[in-house]
């Protein structure tokens, strides 16, 4: 399997126009298989330093970030000490008449009524209550909260802010304790917890557009001493950090940066037999198609966990998997762990063109992409 996805993967950044490209395989018994490939910045030759040849280098990982954040609220929740089923207005502060009737685990499975409408992204001091409750297209009104699964970002920055609520804990370290640290995951949300040396070994991301490649994240001006480190590259210090307010800092939608390897890790944390692992997999929503209850994006969001895609009868992908894809700002890639084989995999190419792009909804996979999962 390991040789196949090699060729498959070098045939994707050799001739579908991606700047490089990764994969790891983790087997049942905890063996780690590394390839990388490509090039890391568009305007030099994949020779020397811009060759993509270190498996180790960490870049943004998008989307994915939403299984480590899921995660953590899961293994909160079988502590004791999250009530998946407590409604979010009474766990935040600020108004919470936008929010009514919204739980928690509407959150985590997208089923909450939240939309990418108005957006997600913001500067403090407004808070992400404040930003629902300032902006009405972020709440659609057509079905009321659990009954429609659209997938949608804010959920998971609401989601982050919730679990630092109910801790009285920053995002960042809760990740590290109950994901990161167990997974074997020396990467953080936007680089939190990393040393400045390892944050050295990254691979900015860049978008393919029509005029070439457009760059996207890790400036080499960032200010890389800082606590949290921005996406545009502005730092920031976790002595002006306030729970809750802040939280959107560490992206916990889609901040993570990881390893290729480290990925597989986080795909092989989701497929364990804990308590927390079982209470994560188990289907939350599926798409009925005789009475249309969410968004399932042709078929790509058939089953959803909690913070987890299922695929158990999906034709175009024969594997049972369960795990995360993630697609932004030139990255494309995902974890997803085999439930029949017990292999564990981490995938990515980098230099993607924008597969959202005009369209209202998420958008799964790019064919380079579906042809490495058609082979896990």
């Amino acid at each position: 399997m390991f040789e196949r996805l090699k060729e498959r993967l070098e045939g994707a950044v050799s001739e579908g126009g991606f700047l490089g490209g990764g994969i790891c395989l983790i087997d049942r018994d905890g063996r780690e298989q590394a390839h990388v490939t490509g090039r890391i910045h568009p305007d030099r030759p994949a020779t020397g330093s811009n060759a993509l040849a270190d498996p180790g280098m960490r870049l943004r990982m998008a989307s994915i970030s939403k299984a480590a954040t899921a995660r953590v609220a899961c293994a909160l929740a079988v502590c004791g000490k999250l009530d998946l089923d407590a409604e979010v207005a009474g766990l935040l502060e600020g108004d919470p008449g936008t929010l009514s009737g919204v739980t928690v685990r509407m959150l985590l499975n997208h089923t909450s009524g939240l939309t990418d409408a108005a957006g997600y992204i913001f500067e403090r001091p407004l808070s992400p209550m404040g930003f629902v409750a300032a902006n009405a297209g972020a709440v659609e009104s057509e079905n009321a909260p659990g009954s429609w699964f659209r997938y949608c970002n804010l959920n998971y920055v609401l989601l982050g802010a919730v679990l630092e609520a109910v801790t009285g804990r920053r995002f960042d370290t809760l990740a590290r304790e109950f994901v990161l640290a167990p997974a074997g995951i020396g990467g953080g949300f936007n680089w939190a917890g990393v040393p400045a040396a390892e944050r050295a070994r990254r691979v900015p991301l860049y978008q393919r557009r029509r005029a070439g490649f457009e760059p996207q994240t890790e400036p080499e001006a960032a200010d890389w001493s800082a606590d949290i480190v921005w996406g545009d590259g502005r730092g920031f210090r976790f002595a002006d950090y306030e729970l809750q307010r802040d939280t959107l800092l560490f992206s916990p939608h889609a901040g993570l940066r990881m390893s290729v390897i480290e990925a597989a890790r986080l795909a092989r944390l989701l497929g364990d037999d804990s308590p927390a692992g079982a209470l994560q997999r188990a289907t939350s929503w599926k798409f009925t198609p005789d009475a249309p209850n969410g968004n399932d994006c042709d078929g790509h969001f058939g089953a959803f966990g909690l913070g987890l895609t299922i695929y158990r009868s999906e034709k175009r992908i024969p594997g049972s998997l369960i795990g995360h894809a993630g697609h932004a700002l030139g990255f494309t890639g995902g974890v997803w762990f085999n439930e029949d084989t017990g292999v564990s995999a981490g995938l990515f190419l980098t230099g993607s063109a924008d597969l959202t792009d005009g369209l209202e909804d998420e958008v799964f996979y790019g064919p380079e992409e579906l042809s490495l999962l058609q082979i896990l």
